[in-house]
């Protein structure tokens, strides 16, 4: 994840919680569930507080850069409003632990986030808009979207979240022309990895052989989708 300037830090309402073998920072229940909602809880005032979900319309989803259909949590911190300098398409992560990674993300100083998250049974959370800058891959975060998923590099993705990825990756084919392929490059369009993008992008490993090998099948799934089936 890259080390970034986070905006500025709204009031933080939290409690310890321990799950899922790690300790996080969660947000209150009245927040979060007011976020799930779809509540506003972006950065300050460059959202309409209290704003609701994006209509679930193609022409209103690619315009907010929210996918309709999954839980909407906006962050408050971490990410940059805007500040996408192109579409090339989705990296996948591994999160190495489970559980929801909003509190994780909202967190103060952690300066790291993603666009989506996928836990093991599928269910699917959007942090940031893809719109804006999430800070997943370093020099790769102004051109790429970006999902973390729940589990570890040595633990195959289960078939939930094979098809929870597809979906995401379906809506941003129709919505911000992500292309239908598997990328192994920074510069190719398509369904990449964070492993890809070498030093410039953390010189990291994720997400691991196991979970880089299942794109493929995520991509049948995809085009299975779009319209046509192509």
């Amino acid at each position: 994840m890259s080390p970034s300037t986070p905006g500025p830090p709204a009031p933080s309402r939290r409690r310890l919680l321990a799950g899922g073998g790690a300790v996080f920072l969660t947000a209150t229940t009245g927040s979060l569930l007011a976020a799930r909602s779809g509540g506003s809880a972006q950065s300050d005032d460059d959202r309409a507080p209290g704003a609701g979900p994006p209509a679930a319309s193609p022409t209103a989803s690619a315009a907010s850069g929210w996918m309709p259909g999954v839980a909407k949590i906006p962050l408050e911190r971490n990410f940059v409003l805007g500040d996408r300098d192109a579409q090339r398409g989705l990296v996948l992560h591994v999160q190495e632990g489970e559980g929801s990674l909003y509190e994780r993300f909202n967190t103060p100083g952690i300066k790291t986030s993603s666009h989506f998250w996928v836990s093991r049974d599928g269910e699917t959370e959007q942090y940031v808009s893809v719109l804006d800058r999430a800070w997943a891959q370093v020099e790769g975060n102004g051109s790429w979207a970006s999902v973390e998923t729940s589990g570890f590099a040595a633990r195959a993705l289960t078939e939930a979240q094979v098809d929870a990825v597809a979906r995401i990756y379906a809506w941003g084919a129709g919505s911000h022309g992500w292309p239908a392929a598997v990328s192994e490059r920074p510069d190719q369009p398509g369904l990449g990895i964070h492993a890809m993008g070498g030093a410039e992008w953390g010189a990291h490993a994720c997400p691991g052989a196991l979970r880089s090998g299942q794109r493929a099948e995520i991509m049948r799934r995809v085009r299975e989708r779009l319209p046509g089936g192509e």
